[in-house]
């Protein structure tokens, strides 16, 4: 038996399964939260998604296009960047090759992005300023160690750098969340991508598979 709040609770649209509605709730919701409550994306803006092909990095993809943004997804081999570009992606780069940044740069007129959503920030954000428009906005979901920046950087373009943790979402920004994610799935604008099910009694199998590089989209377990 599993407890929760009744505000946490929501409907799977019939068009949805429920291996798919498992996958939903915190990539998307991060997602979200990162793209529009923290760096107010907005129609018409450019966004870099690092990691594109990633749990969370399908999510951004997706619920970017959708709003009308146009997308510059990053991932870091060739199966990777055809999920990218299969989930709506405008632009698909490769993040280990030499330059990709100037890339970015030249696929927006010269002008920069005007959101960088950062999913390895200790590795990417000193950079991710060579890519990003004046008053551009850098939204870290993720981050795997310490870093020295020079703050200049922000202050030479107006820019912000912009933590995201879902669980310090206000409950008026998770209900709007949720209602949205619902929205999408039913009118099929949001599709989670499914690598793998598997029962329940493989759940060591399914922890290793978590740890394995290559694959791409949510790993589920199923009773």
């Amino acid at each position: 038996m599993t407890l929760c709040e009744q505000t946490q609770v929501h409907e799977l649209p019939g068009n949805v399964s429920y291996a798919q509605g498992s996958a939903m709730n915190v990539p998307y919701a991060t997602a979200f939260h990162a793209l529009f409550h923290r760096a107010h994306g907005e129609a018409g803006e450019s966004v870099l998604v690092h990691g594109a092909s990633g749990g969370v990095g399908i999510a951004c993809v997706q619920l970017a296009r959708a709003r009308g943004m146009t997308v510059i997804g990053t991932a870091g081999t060739e199966k990777g960047r055809r999920m990218v570009a299969e989930q709506g992606a405008h632009h698909v780069l490769d993040h280990t090759a030499p330059g990709y940044i100037g890339d970015v740069v030249k696929l927006t007129g010269g002008q920069g992005v005007d959101v960088i959503l950062e999913m390895l920030a200790n590795v990417n954000l000193q950079k991710d300023f060579d890519a990003l428009a004046m008053r551009g906005r850098v939204a870290v979901i993720g981050n795997r160690g310490a870093i020295e920046f020079n703050p200049r950087l922000a202050m030479n373009k107006n820019a912000a750098i912009l933590g995201v943790a879902l669980f310090h979402a206000s409950p008026a920004q998770l209900a709007g969340i949720h209602s949205a994610l619902v929205e999408g799935l039913r009118n099929g604008t949001l599709q989670p991508v499914i690598h793998q099910e598997l029962p329940l009694a493989q759940a060591p199998r399914a922890h290793e598979a978590v740890l394995e590089n290559g694959h791409h989209g949510k790993i589920v377990l199923v009773p």
